[in-house]
């Protein structure tokens, strides 16, 4: 297979007519074009340029050959401004995505951050189950997305690395005359006997409660489903049911408390990125203002 870079060497000499006026558009000596001349010569076979006493003249191969050339070099060109576009269009472009808690969380503060660093930032968010970060990344659809791992280890696809950011401890949250809520620490099988407001059996909270409660030796009797942390939490606060909730979702419902359980129960926040954030330089900034935040958080 032939060098293009050499046949880009032939179309200069077309252009120029000479060796010394070829090495200077190439950036290049005259021994170097020379030698590459050589060079593509001896892979074609044949002569391709005739040495004259003032110059050089292409040969009616030559010629044939400085066209693809031509060819080459337009593509050539035609690929560097695509890349200089897609690098003009990602250098200030961040595209986040949250499943809500987190969103809730860490989110607000962090974009108020980013906005006041780069104003020029073009900032976007879309709204995602615990996992579907990792996918959307992988795809190259976002930048970061904030993803949720319970009791199965979220798996990182190609070219995506999971950044842990906080560990969100799981309360019980209880109506305010539960008999176990001045419990400064209780545990899932002292809700045995309860009825339980929690996620529907296909999410991987109520999978993780589910796998925990089977540990302690009982399946919970669960009433009312809701995929939302919110109305499970109102669904506590009319007392008639407890839930277990993350600690960063917990809105603190009128007539409700809530307790950290003892067997340090929890969900685990990571952000998805790429494996290489190059083209889209603001993902680090973002990255490093979600770790301060999550720092923070969990010293609280």
């Amino acid at each position: 297979m032939l060098d293009p870079s050499r046949l880009l060497v032939l179309l200069a000499l077309r252009e120029h007519g000479s060796v010394t006026r070829a090495a200077e558009q190439l950036g290049r000596t005259p021994p170097a074009v020379s030698q590459q001349l050589i060079r593509l010569e001896d892979e074609v076979g044949a002569q391709l340029v005739e040495r004259l006493p003032h110059g050089v003249r292409l040969t009616p191969l030559g010629s044939r050959m400085a066209e693809r050339a031509e060819r080459i070099a337009a593509a050539l060109h035609d690929a560097t401004s695509d890349a200089q576009r897609f690098r003009d269009e990602h250098r200030n472009r961040l595209r986040l995505g949250a499943f809500p808690t987190a969103g809730l969380a860490l989110l607000p503060e962090a974009l108020a951050a980013m906005r006041h660093r780069h104003p020029d930032a073009e900032l976007s968010v879309v709204d995602l189950g615990p996992a579907n970060g990792i996918e959307r990344v992988a795809e190259h659809r976002l930048d970061l997305a904030l993803v949720g791992e319970y009791a199965e280890p979220l798996e990182a696809q190609p070219g995506v690395r999971l950044v842990h950011l906080l560990d969100d401890p799981v309360h019980a949250v209880l109506p305010t005359d539960h008999p176990r809520a001045g419990n400064t620490s209780p545990q899932l099988v002292d809700f045995r006997d309860d009825t339980w407001a929690s996620a529907p059996m296909d999410l991987p909270n109520r999978q993780q409660l589910e796998t925990a409660a089977r540990a302690e030796g009982f399946a919970p009797r669960v009433a009312f489903e809701f995929e939302s942390y919110a109305v499970a939490e109102a669904v506590v606060s009319a007392g008639v049911a407890v839930s277990f909730i993350p600690r960063l979702a917990i809105a603190g419902a009128p007539g409700t408390t809530h307790r950290p359980l003892a067997s340090g129960l929890h969900r685990r926040i990571h952000a998805a990125v790429p494996t290489s954030t190059r083209h889209a330089p603001l993902t680090e900034v973002f990255l490093q203002l979600l770790h301060d935040i999550s720092h923070d958080l969990s010293r609280a």
